[in-house]
């Protein structure tokens, strides 16, 4: 069985490999992950509601179906996170999208979960998926991988609110050519959680929109990384990410635009900004462009500040308390990248995730 020989396989190199790469700067290394043992852990099924033209299948069946494309765009050799993760998988969803359908996958489980998807995109198909993690444990892991076919959208959101010391995700997808996926990952909960989103824009004329929220607070660490490579012809990146960052917590943010040489008239850019809402919060940013082509137009941007004292005085003479001017600056601070979000239960469920933060 393929899903067997990939265990017995990732369980050999996870205590050969490096952990994840982190960002570092002089005399620090921002992000580091506890060792972890790896443990036996029971299936689970998640909730899953589709329509539309679309086939979904889970457990030995999802194996079954994803073939060689399981663990294929993204290696278990990376890291032993990937390795644990793929020596441990036991939640596998796999998606065959062949017209214009909509799929919710909900996890609440209470226990390990190493959650993996696989999606598969007919050419000229649809496809709006949600992921949504509610649940509670020491260590979860989740992997998806997409490939989205000629002339295909797909349209992605995922909702990081489950209650974990450890959280690793990877989200990865190749695109054909004249096909689109629009991004969107919003992280909320979890004490220790990098989340890693990655497109291939292989196809000539594909195109990709990155749209990152994240909100840590108390003693939380979140380490986002967005990367597109480019490598057809006429392809097109747009990332645009807000991070709200508050009490001793830490936001870390790795943006990547690579233009391989064979990228004629690419155009790819992206913007980061942070707010810091408390002088022992963290942020660092490292936003990056590797130009292979000069027939390109690209640019990268990332700030970060407080609130503007002027902003606070003026909200605090309409009659507002300090606390109260605070929570209508980050409300509006978030607006322009939610104006983004074409799925309307999605985007409500984001402003729940970003008013309980307010209010904690």
């Amino acid at each position: 069985m393929l899903h067997q020989k990939i265990s017995e396989r990732a369980s050999q190199l996870f205590r050969e490999l490096e952990g994840p790469e982190s960002i570092r700067t002089p005399g620090r290394t921002w992000t580091r992950f506890p060792k972890v043992e790896l443990e036996e852990t029971e299936s689970y099924t998640p909730e899953i509601s589709e329509n539309g033209d679309v086939e979904v299948f889970t457990g030995e069946e999802a194996v079954e179906e994803a073939g060689d494309k399981l663990m294929d765009a993204v290696k278990l050799e990376e890291n032993w996170l990937t390795a644990l993760h793929a020596a441990s998988m036991n939640s596998i969803v796999f998606v065959k999208a062949s017209g214009s359908s909509k799929v919710n996958v909900t996890y609440k489980n209470d226990g390990r979960l190493h959650s993996h998807i696989v999606a598969v995109l007919e050419e000229g198909a649809e496809l709006s998926l949600v992921e949504e993690f509610r649940g509670s444990s020491d260590v979860d892991t989740s992997i998806d991988e997409f490939y989205v076919g000629k002339n295909a959208n797909l349209e992605y959101g995922a909702i990081e609110s489950s209650d974990t010391e450890v959280r690793y995700s990877v989200r990865k997808a190749i695109l054909d050519r004249d096909s689109h996926i629009n991004w969107l990952n919003g992280i909320f909960n979890g004490k220790l959680s990098k989340t890693r989103v990655e497109t291939v824009l292989k196809g000539d004329n594909s195109s990709t929109e990155k749209t990152g929220v994240w909100y840590p607070i108390e003693d939380q660490h979140f380490d986002i990384s967005l990367k597109t490579y480019h490598i057809g012809e006429y392809t097109k990146c747009d990332m645009d990410s807000r991070a709200v960052v508050d009490d001793t917590s830490r936001s870390l943010y790795e943006g990547l635009q690579k233009v391989k040489e064979s990228a004629e008239n690419t155009k790819s850019f992206q913007d980061q900004e942070t707010l810091l809402l408390s002088d022992k919060a963290e942020a660092d940013a490292s936003p990056k462009l590797m130009i292979e082509n000069p027939e390109v137009e690209a640019s990268h941007a990332a700030a970060a500040g407080n609130i503007q004292e002027e902003k606070r005085h003026y909200l605090e003479s309409r009659g507002l308390s300090e606390k109260a001017a605070e929570r209508l600056v980050v409300k509006g601070y978030f607006e322009p990248v939610m104006e983004n979000i074409d799925n309307l239960g999605l985007k409500e469920k984001i402003r729940e995730e970003v008013q309980k933060k307010i209010e904690h």
